[in-house]
C-alpha cells in the first residue's frame, strides 16, 4: 500500500517551490516546507490521519489517533510520545504561526505511528511511504522496592499478551506476536531483590540477586503495566493480610491500623462554600467522628495525620500511614465543582489516568492546592511526575484491595446522601502517592452546593458519613479475614 505525503504550504516570505508531495493510501496531502528540511506538523499529521489541537495560550499541538498522543511545541527537542519521551535532532519553532519539526520527527514518530515507513525524495520533494505494519510496543522500566517485595514494572505503550518463565535467578517476560522497542539492553539495580533488567529480542529478563526468590507477574490497565513481584520464598505477597493480624490474637489489642486524614489544614484552607465553611473545618470534625465510630464496629488502632488546625504536606501524610504499618488509609475531603447544583459523594482510588475529566479536574485541584501550601522536600527528584510515577507502583499491589474498598463506601454513601450512585473514581491523587497499603480518598460532599455546605455544618450530617465510612471498612476488614467469609469481630454493630 503506498502513501505519498505533499507538503505544500508558503510560510511568510518563503518561495513557492517550498512545497513537496506525500501519497498514502493512493491520496495526496499537502504539507508546507521550509527549504525541504523542515516540514509542518499539523500538515503532516492530519495527512496521516490523525487528529490535531492547537494549544491557543502555548502554541502546543497534541496530535491524536490510532491509541496515541503526541505533544510537541515550540523548543521541543525532547517529544513526548505516549508515556515516553522521544529526542529528535533540532527543536521545533514557529514560523508565520506553523509549527515545523525536522525530518526525524516524522521519520521516528508520526510514521511509525501510522504504521507507515519511507525516506524523503529531495530532488522530486517527494515523501514515498509504505505500510510498515504495527508500531512496536515501547517499553519504560521502573524498578521500586516497597518492603518485602520488589516490583519491576513494565510500563507499555499498549496492552500485549505475554508468556513467563522462572530459572533459578532470572525471570523472564516474553511479548508474542508482537515487536518491542525497549528502553535499553541492560539496566543493573542496586536493589536487595533485583540486579539487572536485560532486553533481548522479544523477551524483558529480570535478574534475581539471590537464588531463594520468589517472582510472580500480572497485568495492569490504565495505563498498561506488567508488574513483576519479587519476595522472599515464603514471605506473604503485598496486599494479602498476614495469618493472624498483628495484635488480634488473646492479647486484646486491637487487630488494625487505620490512618484517618482530614483533608488541608493550617494556611491551605481547602475549598470554601458560599456560606464561609472552609473545607479544612469539615473535614477534620467528619475525621475524628469517623475515628470514635471505626472502633465500635472494629477492633483498631486509629492515626489521625491531624487532630488540630495545622498543615501537614501531601506528602508526609502517606509517610506517617507507612510509619505506622497502617492497614488502611482513608484521606477525607469535601468536593467543589463550579456547578452550583452538583451534588452528592464520591470515592477515589489512585491512577495515574483519571477516569474522566471531572476527575481530573477534581484531583487537580486537591494537587495544586497541596503543593501551594507546603515546599518540596529537600532530596525529591525536581520532576514531580517521575515522583508520581515511581510512588504509584507502592499501590500497584494493592488497587483491587483499594477498589473494593472504595466500592464499599460509596454505597454506604449513597444512602447517606439520598443521591443516585456517582460511581467509584479513579483520579492521580497526590496524597494518595506512596501508600503501601489499600487508600482511599471519600469527596464527603459538595462544599460549594449551599444546601451541602448546611449538611457538612451538621453534627447529625458528619455522623451518618462517619457511621456509613465505619460499616464499610468493617465490611472490607471482614472478606479479607483468611477463612472465606468470616465476619470482622464487632464490638457493637452501628445501625
Amino acid at each position: 500500500m503506498a502513501l505519498a505525503l505533499l507538503l505544500s504550504l508558503l510560510p511568510r516570505g518563503a518561495r513557492a517551490e517550498e512545497r513537496a508531495t506525500l501519497v498514502w493510501k493512493g491520496e495526496s496531502h499537502p504539507v508546507a516546507t521550509l527549504g525541504g528540511k523542515e516540514f509542518s506538523v499539523s500538515d503532516a499529521a492530519r495527512g496521516l490521519g490523525f487528529a490535531v489541537a492547537a494549544d491557543a495560550g502555548t502554541s502546543v499541538l497534541t496530535i491524536t489517533g490510532q491509541g496515541h498522543q503526541v505533544l510537541i511545541g515550540p523548543g521541543t527537542a525532547q517529544v513526548p510520545v505516549d508515556r515516553r519521551v522521544v529526542p529528535i535532532s533540532s527543536a521545533a519553532r514557529a514560523v508565520g504561526g506553523t509549527l515545523y519539526a525536522p525530518a526525524d520527527f516524522f521519520e521516528k514518530i508520526l510514521f511509525p505511528l501510522a504504521g507507515a515507513a519511507g525516506a524523503w525524495d529531495a530532488a522530486r520533494r517527494t515523501w514515498t511511504l509504505t505500510a510498515a505494519g504495527p508500531a512496536p510496543l515501547s517499553i519504560e522500566v521502573a524498578v521500586v522496592h516497597v518492603p518485602p517485595a520488589t516490583q519491576v514494572v513494565l510500563r507499555l505503550s499498549a496492552a500485549a499478551k505475554t508468556a513467563t518463565t522462572s530459572a533459578e535467578k532470572t525471570y523472564q517476560v516474553r511479548f508474542a506476536d508482537t515487536r518491542i522497542d525497549p528502553p535499553f539492553p541492560e539496566k543493573k539495580y542496586d536493589d536487595p531483590l533485583v540486579s539487572a533488567v536485560r532486553f533481548s529480542g522479544d523477551t524483558a529478563t529480570v535478574e534475581l540477586r539471590e537464588p531463594n526468590l520468589a517472582a510472580r507477574s500480572y497485568a495492569l490497565a490504565a495505563p498498561d503495566r506488567i508488574v513483576v513481584e519479587v519476595t522472599r520464598r515464603g514471605a506473604p505477597p503485598p496486599g494479602s493480610p498476614s495469618a493472624e493480624p498483628a495484635g488480634s490474637g488473646t492479647s486484646g489489642a486491637p487487630a488494625f491500623t487505620i490512618v484517618i486524614d482530614p483533608g488541608h489544614g493550617g494556611s491551605e484552607t481547602g475549598a470554601i462554600g458560599p456560606g464561609g465553611l472552609q473545607e479544612k473545618e469539615a473535614t477534620l470534625d467528619i475525621g475524628k467522628k469517623i475515628a470514635a465510630a471505626l472502633p465500635k464496629v472494629l477492633p483498631s488502632r486509629i492515626v489521625l495525620t491531624r487532630d488540630s488546625d495545622v498543615l501537614i504536606p501531601l506528602d508526609d501524610r502517606t509517610s506517617i500511614a507507612n510509619h505506622e504499618k497502617a492497614d488502611l488509609f482513608l484521606s477525607v475531603h469535601a468536593n467543589s465543582s463550579r456547578a452550583a447544583s452538583a451534588h452528592g459523594s464520591e470515592t477515589y482510588y489512585l491512577s495515574l489516568e483519571a477516569s474522566d475529566k471531572i476527575a481530573q479536574e477534581v484531583a487537580k485541584q486537591e494537587n495544586e492546592a497541596g503543593a501551594a501550601a507546603a515546599p518540596t522536600p529537600a532530596g525529591t527528584s525536581a520532576n514531580p511526575a517521575l515522583d508520581f510515577v515511581l510512588w504509584d507502583l507502592a499501590q500497584s499491589a494493592h488497587l483491587k484491595e483499594s477498589s473494593e474498598l472504595a466500592e464499599s463506601i460509596q454505597t454506604e454513601l449513597n444512602a447517606v446522601s439520598n443521591t443516585g450512585n456517582r460511581g467509584i473514581k479513579q483520579a492521580p491523587f497526590r496524597v494518595l502517592v506512596g501508600a503501601t497499603m489499600p487508600a482511599v480518598l471519600v469527596e464527603t460532599a459538595f462544599i460549594s452546593n449551599p444546601e451541602e455546605e448546611k449538611k457538612l455544618l451538621s453534627p447529625e450530617f458528619q455522623q451518618a458519613v462517619a457511621d456509613a465510612v465505619a460499616r464499610a471498612v468493617a465490611r472490607f476488614f471482614a472478606r479479607r479475614q483468611p477463612g472465606a467469609g468470616r465476619p470482622a469481630p464487632a464490638a457493637t454493630p452501628i445501625p
